[in-house]
């Protein structure tokens, strides 16, 4: 059995009792040392990172959902309080996130209450975007912000774009470690020749027949049971947790993905990014000295150019 605890996301799959092919695929994620990391650098306050904490939860379990060569993005806009919610992840588990939001009056003034994601964000949409390295190519799904959590909106996508029953819980909380953050997705497949292949993993369904309708619903009930702890306790591996959760239900286990903390900013980046920019351009951004320094909104690195070797 597998003992990764933090920092991965565990894709399995459950077949039912007695059965071979995969009936519902799942991910279960959790985040804790890497997302910390992530967070210590921006120093938001409670309110807004444990809403960064969530999204980067979603994005780790979203993305293994998907075979890309690329980044995968999840970025929320709001009239609210919080502005922006942005997480990505590439294919090899490079994480990173950031947030926008307003002064505290209006952070307070929202937290009047459960830290629900309308009183935060207020109204808005969410996408869900891959951009592919190779082929250079873009796809972007949208939805509205409509529900109390950001696994609502998630749930949504899935339902409006796939029309897949999918269920996704996120989950985050502040530690005297520092932050934890979970993520548990199900979704109804249908059973595809019989064959126990990663392929039909990723077939779309064309009818559910009642047995599958069946463990369904009980892979739901099984859900609703799981426990904050048990999602956020470090000491528990996500496996273990699985099979806990859906022992009954046929579970079968693959290997984890590992999430990093690594940005993808780089000076030779942000150089051509500068000669986008105009002379003029260029030196409104300089100081007194002729320097231009140059921050990441992801990771905080200030880089510092000299304006006449641009």
């Amino acid at each position: 059995m597998m003992n990764e605890v933090s920092d991965v996301v565990l894709p399995f799959y459950l077949t039912g009792e007695g059965a071979t092919a995969p009936r519902i695929r799942g991910r279960i994620a959790r985040l804790h040392h890497a997302q910390d990391a992530i967070l210590s650098r921006h120093d938001y306050p409670d309110i807004v990172a444990g809403l960064c904490a969530e999204t980067m939860a979603l994005t780790s379990v979203l993305s293994s959902m998907m075979s890309f060569e690329g980044v995968f993005t999840v970025q929320a806009k709001g009239d609210g309080a919080v502005k922006t919610l942005m997480s990505d992840m590439t294919q090899d588990g490079d994480m990173r996130c950031y947030a926008a939001f307003g002064d505290d009056e209006m952070l307070q003034s929202a937290y009047q209450g459960p830290a629900l994601l309308p009183r935060l964000a207020g109204s808005g949409y969410m996408a869900f975007t891959v951009d592919h390295q190779v082929t250079k190519r873009r796809y972007q799904g949208i939805v509205e912000l409509d529900g109390p959590h950001l696994g609502d909106a998630a749930t949504a996508w899935y339902k409006n774009s796939e029309q897949l029953s999918t269920l996704v819980m996120t989950i985050a909380e502040k530690t005297a470690d520092g932050w934890v953050s979970s993520a548990l997705l199900l979704q109804q497949i249908a059973v595809s020749g019989g064959k126990n292949d990663e392929d039909d993993l990723y077939k779309q369904p064309e009818e559910l027949d009642a047995e599958s309708l069946d463990l369904w619903h009980t892979a739901m009930t099984l859900c609703s049971s799981v426990k904050t702890d048990e999602l956020l306790d470090k000491n528990l591996p996500l496996a273990d947790l699985v099979y806990r959760l859906f022992n009954s239900l046929g579970p079968h286990i693959q290997p984890t993905r590992p999430i990093t903390d690594k940005c993808r900013c780089s000076p030779q980046k942000v150089e051509v990014m500068l000669d986008g920019l105009s002379e003029e351009q260029r030196a409104s951004l300089a100081d007194d000295n002729g320097q231009l320094v140059v921050s990441c909104e992801f990771c905080k690195t200030d880089r510092t150019f000299d304006l006449t070797a641009l």
